[in-house]
């Protein structure tokens, strides 16, 4: 597989790369494997190879994602594909925030369909850093105190 396939199959619809999930990184990290396992996901389901592997039956959800199906249902590659992009399924809420970069989804679909998917996969660890750990300023956006 072309590292840009490999890169779309870890690219999620939605816009969460799915590359830097500790469910997918549980492939090279046995430890980290077990602590998700004794977090309630299933051990046949681990490693994830990503969402769109899985047609969408993410290991945190225990089912099928229904922002996967909406978009397999309207053929789109990515949210931003559908005439109703954006919608419901991507509003944020600040529950989980700090646990989980769903927050990130709309940013990344437009960096997505901006910059194109190479660029983003280069640059997701970066954005997903100062999501977590970044400080918020008005006008300048996330920073990270030096």
């Amino acid at each position: 597989m072309s590292d840009n396939n490999k890169n779309l199959m870890l690219a999620a619809p939605c816009g969460i790369y799915c590359g830097l999930c500790p469910a997918y990184k549980a492939k090279d990290d046995e430890g980290l494997k077990e602590d998700l396992i004794k977090k309630g996901l299933k051990r046949e389901q681990l490693p994830c190879p990503g969402c769109r592997e899985v047609k969408g039956h993410c290991p945190a959800i225990q089912q099928q994602c229904e922002t996967y199906i909406c978009t397999v249902n309207k053929d789109a590659q990515f949210c931003f594909d559908c005439s109703e992009y954006p919608c419901e399924r991507l509003n944020p809420a600040s529950d989980r925030a700090s646990t989980l970069p769903h927050n990130l989804k709309v940013f990344n679909l437009c960096y997505i369909k901006e910059q194109g998917l190479e660029k983003y996969i280069e640059e997701a660890p970066k954005i997903q850093y100062k999501y977590y750990l970044g400080k918020m300023t008005i006008g300048k956006g996330p920073q990270i105190e030096k």
